[in-house]
């Protein structure tokens, strides 16, 4: 699991008590798993049913993590010691062999799981063993916890719901797991109530349970790349599909389609150009035309540096900018934005009868002050024809603030992506075709402009 700072720096302290809480189904099993797999020094006690859930659900549990998995009313060997005075001997066999080896040094933290499920256990147990009725008494048993963590014992206790209640107080920290529905979509995400002693930087992480595991997502701010290299080329041909360079491997883009990106007001505009340009260095590489009238947030200086960051100035002779100010580069096509037809016969000029498969992109935002609504939903359907009759791919971006065109762009697409900043975080789902909800990130790592896409399950 990737781990934010703050749990990471809190994982390494002494003493403390961490719970986990969430409403049933949000994956707090599952987080403790994991949490246990990467954190060698831990042992997880629950009860039975539990153990055995986690033995015929998730085969990734291997021989060496079931060996640190205890059932808590097992009966089990353990060597008597004094190191934590009489309240060793307050406590289950289970947690005197957990205490034997946080004593020889193996282990350092007790995961229990789950909260509500151990105390039931405990009440059926000190009715059943009246002798030993110290021991499972459920009260007892917290303030003995407590007294562990006093000893330098690490606690990490799953417990379901999450309201405060006497265990949330004694902890030192809190993390609150929530899922949440958008769209029919479920995502899920975490929120860092508290953690003693460590700052807070952001409080909320998207996680997600693929493949049986729980990973948290972690978005890294765009970096300059060290040493500029060639973005991979993507042939298009006759007959495929149209690389998207950046969702091709969710959905595929074909000739002919029209595309529509909605990204809502606070996304950071990097995620718009990297989306947008990725597909238009693939398109240039093939040698294909490439029309781009900009969306409201890419400036002049912005396409150039996107041109210099994909490494793509040999290829610009393919390259036409629909711009409503003159530039001194060639590929700028400077249009009177104030005139509709004048900006379709820019567009039209630039797409000769050769030029097949064209890739056309409106980011119909910039038209907001130069046109009325009804002028730029005429733009938009009558591209949409023109490329569609060469073959070509049209794409329309922008910020989605006007919803009659919104809702007239999306009547015309063939495939409808949608961009949201929730706390910070930025995520992605298709509505045409219905996808996932999938996390996004930026890396610059292999030396040019890349979105890392997770999937949220």
């Amino acid at each position: 699991m990737n781990w934010p700072t703050e749990i990471g720096n809190f994982l390494q302290k002494n003493g403390t008590v961490l719970l986990i809480r969430g409403e049933p189904g949000t994956g707090k099993t599952l987080f403790s798993l994991t949490l246990m797999k990467d954190l060698k020094n831990t042992i997880l006690i629950a009860p039975r049913k539990v153990y055995q859930d986690i033995v015929r659900n998730y085969p990734w549990i291997d021989e060496e993590a079931k060996n640190r998995i205890l059932i808590i009313d097992e009966k089990y060997d353990y060597e008597t010691t004094h190191k934590f005075g009489n309240l060793f001997f307050l406590l289950p066999e289970s947690f005197r062999l957990a205490l034997n080896k946080i004593e020889e040094g193996s282990i350092n933290t007790i995961i229990l799981d789950s909260w509500y499920t151990l105390i039931e256990e405990l009440k059926y147990k000190s009715i059943e063993e009246q002798e030993r009725k110290d021991i499972y008494d459920p009260e007892r048993f917290l303030l003995n916890l407590v007294k562990l963590s006093d000893l330098g014992v690490n606690l990490i206790i799953n417990r379901e719901g999450d309201k405060d209640d006497t265990l949330s107080y004694v902890a030192d920290g809190v993390i609150t797991l929530k899922k949440n529905i958008e769209n029919g979509r479920l995502y899920r995400y975490l929120i860092l109530d508290k953690l003693r002693g460590v700052g807070i930087k952001k409080s909320e992480y998207f996680f997600t349970l693929k493949n049986g595991m729980a990973n948290i997502l972690i978005s890294h701010p765009f970096k300059h790349p060290k040493e500029i290299i060639d973005i991979p080329k993507k042939d298009i041909k006759i007959g495929y599909g149209v690389p998207s360079m950046v969702f091709d491997d969710i959905l595929s883009f074909e000739r002919g389609n029209t595309v529509l990106y909605d990204f809502e007001e606070y996304v950071p505009k990097i995620y718009h150009f990297i989306t947008l340009m990725s597909t238009t260095a693939n398109f240039l590489k093939n040698g294909i035309k490439s029309i781009i009238l900009p969306p409201n947030d890419m400036d002049m200086n912005e396409i150039k540096y996107q041109i210099y960051l994909f490494n793509i100035h040999k290829y610009i002779s393919n390259l036409r900018i629909i711009y409503p100010e003159k530039e001194l580069e060639d590929f700028v096509v400077e249009t009177n934005f104030y005139n509709l037809k004048r900006i379709i016969e820019s567009m039209e000029r630039c797409i000769t009868e050769e030029d097949m498969n064209p890739l056309v992109i409106i980011g119909y935002d910039r038209l907001f002050n130069f046109l009325e609504e009804h002028q730029i939903m005429q733009l938009i359907d009558y591209m949409r024809n023109f490329v569609r009759k060469h073959g070509g791919l049209l794409i329309i971006s922008g910020k989605m603030s006007n919803k009659a065109i919104k809702n007239f762009s999306a009547g015309l697409a063939d495939i409808y992506l949608k961009f949201k900043n929730v706390n910070g975080d930025i995520i992605m789902y298709g509505i045409k075709p219905w996808t996932r909800v999938y996390h996004l990130s930026l890396s610059s790592e292999k030396g040019y402009p890349e979105i890392i896409k997770e999937e949220v399950l």
